[in-house]
């Protein structure tokens, strides 16, 4: 089992001081949330600084510490700029990067970018799918529905294959999205006896699709009030 810390939130410097706290204490990773935008009134979250910036800070003052997004909404930015965004860091940071990635929930996120709100899972299968692509065979080119991009060279991640993808989802079409596409999964707010229903319904949809590899389940929960 490895323990990983979300820091949140991570708007100041301290965020740094935070992870190197964290690794010197032996936590194995370091997590931070991404809320692009929110609207005005009556939502739950604030904006967040753009964590993969954020990470690539605490990724220069730290040497151990895995570095993820619980949840990051990769797929509102084109795959071209975030398989370049990603690989830069995971090369910088010597392979430690765990890309946490969500489709995403909030109408104004994809308002405000000029992202198509309906599609946003379809966006992110497609996506994890391009990355990927660019991240082995990128002189292919790629034609698919929500995506094109041409025969081109782009850096590669330090990592063989480059990071997993770990996906987060609350509802069928995100397991089965998670399933087929995810490396690991990221649950939020399960009971431990939901959250089994929620492993074995992955490995069920893992196992028709073919996919045998090992598959992580990250599970965030709140810390007790007292030690």
């Amino acid at each position: 089992m490895h323990i990983g810390v979300r820091i949140t939130p991570a708007t100041d410097p301290t965020v740094a001081t935070l992870a190197l706290r964290a690794e010197a204490a032996g936590f194995d990773s370091v997590w931070l949330s991404e809320r692009v935008a929110t609207p005005l009134e009556n939502h739950p979250y604030d904006p967040s600084v753009d964590p993969w910036i954020a990470l690539s800070y605490v990724a220069a003052l730290t040497t151990r510490v895995k570095l993820g997004t619980c949840v990051s909404q990769i797929a509102i930015r084109h795959p071209v700029i975030m398989a370049r965004q990603l690989a830069t860091l995971d090369r910088l940071s010597g392979g430690r990067v765990i890309v946490g990635a969500g489709a995403g929930w909030v109408h104004e996120e994809f308002t405000s970018t000029g992202v198509d709100y309906d599609t946003r899972g379809g966006r992110l299968a497609e996506a994890i799918q391009v990355i990927r692509h660019l991240w082995s065979e990128p002189e292919k080119g790629w034609d698919g529905k929500h995506f094109q991009v041409p025969p081109i060279k782009i850096v590669q991640p330090a990592s063989a294959g480059g990071p997993p993808f770990f996906l987060g989802a609350s509802n069928s079409r995100g397991l089965r999205r998670a399933a087929l596409y995810g490396d690991g999964f990221i649950s939020v707010g399960l009971t431990p006896d939901k959250l089994a229903v929620t492993a074995q319904r992955l490995g069920e949809r893992r196992a028709a699709a073919g996919r045998r590899s090992d598959f992580p389940i990250f599970c965030q929960v709140d810390p007790p009030e007292s030690a």
